[in-house]
């Protein structure tokens, strides 16, 4: 019954991922000036809203 269970590793592994996102969403906001409403968006949405602002920044600087 052990394949199921979480590992306090993988819990760290999880949180540590959400906190880089967060922080690369946050300084890719400053970089571009942007207003109030992205960062509701962080608020409002904790995992698909830095997820979001990175991969939008990255799919405007291909085109």
């Amino acid at each position: 019954m052990n394949v199921l269970s979480i590992t306090p590793f993988q819990i760290i592994f999880l949180l540590m991922a959400i906190v880089v996102l967060y922080v690369s969403a946050i300084a890719i906001l400053f970089k571009n000036k942007s207003g109030l409403l992205p960062y509701l968006i962080l608020l409002v949405f904790p995992v698909i809203g830095p997820l979001g602002i990175v991969l939008g920044n990255y799919t405007k600087k291909i085109k």
